[in-house]
């Protein structure tokens, strides 16, 4: 079977491409599909995103505002947290990036921006004392301790 003539492939490297990534070698692709319905197309299209860096510091229960999980999809929202726990502060300024350093090394609050691959800003941050990671929107004024 040739790669260009299957349909599904092709969104699937359209997919990865988007998300800056290779896509799987078509072989591995078409063991993925081997036994799926024609309608259970879960976890199919996106390759498994590859973290370098182990986390360097504990997250605790995740959870997202209602405004996050509305505008940010769930795989996004994933990425974010991993990345966030790695050390790793996404758009953030650098005044904000040294104090997340300062507050993983000595107990402090850790806040990091992403985007979603629609390009939706939004905050992960990490409570002081581990207890908790929560995902909120910068409108989301009502998060609990004010934001960063």
């Amino acid at each position: 079977m040739n790669p260009f003539d299957d349909a599904l492939y092709r969104i699937h490297e359209f997919q990865a491409a988007r998300r800056n990534l290779p896509p799987v070698d078509y072989f591995e692709f078409l063991k993925g599909v081997t036994g799926r319905s024609d309608t259970d197309l879960s976890q199919l299209f996106l390759p498994p995103r590859k973290i370098w860096f182990k986390p360097i510091f504990l997250i605790g229960p995740v959870w997202a505002s209602p405004s996050t999980v509305a505008q940010v999809d769930w795989f996004d929202m994933l990425d974010a947290v991993a990345i966030h726990s790695t050390g790793h502060w996404g758009e953030v300024s650098p005044k904000q990036w040294l104090a997340n350093d300062r507050a993983v090394a000595n107990g402090g609050r850790i806040c990091s921006a992403h985007r979603s691959i629609r390009r939706v800003r939004f905050w992960v941050i990490t409570e002081a004392d581990r207890s908790q990671t929560s995902m909120v929107m910068p409108g989301d004024w009502w998060f609990p301790g004010g934001l960063p």
